[in-house]
């Protein structure tokens, strides 16, 4: 099932990224390298979005990292593009519906990420996630080696 979104204007998909990527560098900050987005959608409209980390075995809900609802069609736009992608920085992304909501899980590489936890470790992950859905393909960060600010 498809979930209807309108074409979101650019300040707001912009703002959506920014939020996501700074809720993201704070949890992992504080070891969490497993998330997943679970946007809640009524009439298969996307109403709001609520971000989990796993720990303990467990996917936890955390309010503390809660992205406004005004920016959840924005960010399931974004997501959207990111679950449909076939090449990835990121460990693994999965995609599961269900008839009231879908959940989108990131898994990143620990490795990976370390060197940029005390860096501009948002800028990393937006890069990441966000480079553009139509590229070759080949990543143009690690063609340059990218490493982030020291």
């Amino acid at each position: 099932m498809t979930t209807h979104v309108e074409s979101q204007p650019a300040l707001a998909v912009d703002e959506a990224r920014r939020e996501l990527c700074q809720r993201m560098a704070t949890a992992m900050r504080a070891g969490a390298f497993r998330f997943q987005l679970r946007f809640l959608r009524q009439n298969d409209v996307v109403s709001e979005v609520w971000l989990y980390t796993y720990q303990s075995h467990a996917w936890q809900k955390r309010d503390d990292l809660a992205i406004p609802a005004r920016l959840s069609p924005s960010l399931w736009e974004q997501m959207e593009m990111v679950s449909s992608r076939e090449v990835a920085d990121f460990e693994s992304c999965r995609r599961v519906d269900h008839s009231d909501r879908v959940d989108i899980e990131l898994s990143f590489r620990r490795e990976a990420i370390e060197s940029h936890l005390t860096g501009d470790l948002e800028s990393f992950l937006n890069g990441c996630l966000f480079h553009g859905h139509h590229d070759s393909g080949q990543d143009s960060r690690r063609r340059m080696g990218f490493r982030g600010r020291p």
